[in-house]
């Protein structure tokens, strides 16, 4: 947990945060083309916002997903991200709320 979770795509594909905070995830390092991610957000202690960098080689949503909103307090959301090389994009292209985990 911090102020800007920093994801290393080489790493893996599933990534899950406990967040204290308000958060903004930064712009994952090391990816490849068509690679999905799956980001787990649980909101610790009250409702918390997660954002994603829409930087050079960052995220974009697209007409299914196009924000996220507060996670609820002791809920967990997911995001599924798929990067495409050519656009330089983790494109979010699933994103679930309110899960029990």
């Amino acid at each position: 947990d911090g102020a800007t979770p920093a994801l290393n795509a080489a790493l893996g594909s599933h990534f899950a945060l406990t967040a204290a905070g308000n958060r903004t995830i930064g712009i994952p390092s090391n990816p490849t083309d068509m690679q999905i991610i799956a980001i787990e957000h649980k909101a610790s202690g009250a409702d918390r916002t997660l954002a994603l960098n829409t930087g050079t080689g960052g995220f974009a949503y697209t007409d299914n997903v196009t924000a996220l909103t507060a996670t609820l307090s002791g809920k967990t959301d997911k995001i599924l991200c798929e990067y495409n090389a050519t656009a330089n994009k983790w494109f979010v292209i699933a994103y679930t709320k309110g899960l029990t985990i």
